[in-house]
Parts: structure tokens; C-alpha cells; sequence
């Protein structure tokens, strides 16, 4: 398993609520270039880098909106449980990428806790994510609290989905073993969308288990794109 000691976490989405302090930063960037006499005007306006300094990447173009998934999360007092995973399919089934995961889960912790959000790593095949998704999408734990997660329309290579329906899932460990999974179906395109997600606790007894997560909704704006000055970093938490 790669290092993944304590760092800067680059997120590619936009968390609201999180329990974690902001830099401030653009995709890992200061938000405000410092002009020095090696810079000079690149194509389109922007400022070139600096000798040595890599530039910021760009934002993915051309994609179709912002879906904007929201829940109320209740962090709950007891070991072994408070870790969800929030992550996108498509119409198949297959994996388009992950917007939130608890980084003890997220950067491994599943070696010690084996039934710690089990479909999202198989899905995603986490175990062998590239380092960027895992900065990407790993977060410190969250309070209590409505929270939103912002996907801006693109897979986990940052390239633009096309138009169509995906699923939205939320996996969250209530106890040890004990499970509760949000599904929910957003259709991306040229139209408003929105809808309410379904529960299902694994296994059918854990519905006994205090809630964690609630009151799962998504909504799609069309043409909506992510606004860089919402791209913030976060460092790892537990």
C-alpha cells in the first residue's frame, strides 16, 4: 500500500459543512498570482509560470452542469462506525468516481477494519485508486450537520460524462458491520433534475442501529459550472 501520511488533500469537488479548516487555495494554488519579472502573458490572457513552477491545471470544460447532493449526517458516540462514502455510477453500474470518503477509510484504514464501506471499495476498486483520487476525495470526519457534495459532471479521470441518467450512492457504517446504503438516480442533460434517495440497511438488522445518515437528495443544474473560488484544500483528518 502507497505512503499516505498526512498531506494537503487537493479535492476536485466541493464539500460545504466539512469539519476542517480552509487554505484558501485553487486547485492547490495560491488564489491570487504573485506577478514576478519571469512571468509572462500566456495564450488567452492568463499568466505563464514562473521558471521552474508548474501551472495550475485546468478546470474540465464542456460539461453538462452541477449535481448538488445534500443529506443530514448524525455523528454518532460510539467506535467503528461514523465512515461513509459518497460516489457516482452510471446507468450500468460502472464507476465514474467518488466525491467524499472519511479518510481513515480512504487512505487505508480498511486494513484494520475490513467491513468499513465494503461496496464503495469494491466499486471503486480502492485498493487500487490512484493517489490523486484518494487526495481527491478523501475528508475529514464531519459533524452533525447538512452537508452538500457538489459533482461538476466529470469521471475519475477528469473527463466530461455524457448527457443520461447516473446513480448516486451513500454508504455509511452505523456500527462494526452494520450498514446503511442511499441509492438514488439523477439524469444529467438539458433539463433541471432532482430526486430523493432510498435506504437500505445491510444487513436488514441494522435498521435497529442509530441513524447516521438522512434525508439524502440530489439536484442537477444544467449549464451550472464549478466555481474555482469554492475549490478549497483540506488536510487529512480522522
Amino acid at each position: 500500500m502507497s505512503d499516505r501520511r498526512v498531506r494537503l488533500v487537493v479535492p476536485l469537488v466541493v464539500v460545504t459543512g466539512v469539519a476542517a479548516a480552509a487554505t484558501g487555495a485553487h486547485f492547490g494554488h495560491q488564489a491570487a498570482l504573485e506577478t514576478s519579472v519571469s512571468a509572462a502573458p500566456a495564450p488567452g490572457g492568463a499568466l505563464a509560470p514562473a521558471p521552474g513552477e508548474e501551472a495550475p491545471p485546468a478546470p474540465a470544460t464542456d460539461t453538462l452542469g452541477l449535481v448538488s447532493i445534500e443529506y443530514r449526517l448524525n455523528r454518532l458516540p460510539q467506535s467503528a462506525s461514523n465512515q461513509i462514502a459518497i460516489w457516482i455510477e452510471d446507468a450500468d453500474g460502472g464507476y465514474v468516481r467518488t466525491l467524499f470518503a472519511t479518510s481513515f477509510t480512504a487512505n487505508g484504514g480498511y486494513t484494520r477494519r475490513p467491513m468499513s464501506l465494503p461496496l464503495w471499495r469494491e466499486t471503486a476498486r480502492w485498493e487500487s485508486a490512484p493517489e490523486a483520487e484518494v487526495e481527491s476525495a478523501s475528508r475529514p470526519a464531519q459533524d452533525s450537520g447538512r452537508h452538500t457534495v457538489h459533482w461538476d459532471g466529470t469521471d475519475r479521470e477528469g473527463r466530461a460524462v455524457p448527457a443520461g441518467a447516473y446513480t448516486y450512492r451513500v454508504e455509511g457504517n452505523l456500527r462494526w458491520e452494520n450498514r446503511v446504503l442511499f441509492t438514488g438516480s439523477i439524469t444529467v442533460g438539458g433539463e433541471p433534475d432532482s430526486s430523493r434517495a432510498e435506504a437500505e440497511y445491510l444487513p436488514a438488522s441494522a435498521a435497529a442501529e442509530s441513524d447516521l445518515v438522512e434525508e439524502v437528495t440530489a439536484v442537477f443544474a444544467p449549464g451550472e459550472p464549478m466555481d474555482p473560488a469554492d475549490v478549497t484544500t483540506y488536510t487529512r483528518g480522522s
